[in-house]
């Protein structure tokens, strides 16, 4: 019986530490970047939401990088479907200097893609552009991914809403984060 009742004691202060750590993640989460002025060799957008891909455009052409790595692209699209869909304007493209990447499917793969297109460009540092809800996880993939390349987080702020679709987008988000910062303490 004593088991059992450090159990459920053990049990409930989990779940009320995860519960914490959830309010925590949703009442702290960003909503502008800390760094507006910083100039980086690239900036590097990750697919997702709406209005992503055109403000890394924006980003470009306010001077803050000469280039632009869009990462997670859907394979069907191509450049001239991109400008078109995000709505992108003639004075924002520079195209010779936007690349496009199309095999990464999560967050760990965009870091992976990253790096390699990093690389090659020889870019030393980016500016990192996602969802608020999505920054810090990606901020760990991809300082562990991207070594030695310095990293301005630019998270977009999306406004949360409480439909059931988005409380579950961040929780989902919230336990990808805790799964990310544990395997980073072992790395």
């Amino acid at each position: 019986m004593i088991r059992f009742r450090l159990f459920i004691i053990a049990f409930l202060s989990g779940l009320g530490s995860w519960g914490l750590g959830f309010v925590l993640f949703f009442t702290l989460l960003p909503t502008q970047p800390k760094d507006t002025i910083t100039n980086t060799d690239a900036i590097v957008v990750l697919t997702g939401s709406k209005g992503r891909v055109q403000y890394g455009f924006t980003l470009m052409q306010k001077g803050l990088a000469k280039k632009l790595f869009i990462s997670g692209v859907n394979p069907k699209v191509k450049m001239p479907e991109l400008i078109e869909l995000q709505k992108i304007k003639p004075d924002q493209l520079n195209l010779p200097q936007t690349h496009l990447g199309y095999n990464a499917q999560n967050t760990v793969q965009n870091a992976s893609e990253t790096a390699m297109w990093a690389k090659q460009e020889d870019v030393k540092s980016i500016r990192l552009v996602t969802a608020n809800y999505h920054i810090w996880r990606s901020m760990i993939e991809f300082s562990r991914g991207l070594p030695g390349v310095t990293i301005i987080p630019h998270p977009v702020d999306e406004p949360i809403q409480w439909p059931p679709k988005q409380f579950g987008l961040l929780l989902t988000e919230y336990n990808k984060f805790l799964w990310a910062w544990v395997g980073s303490l072992f790395i």
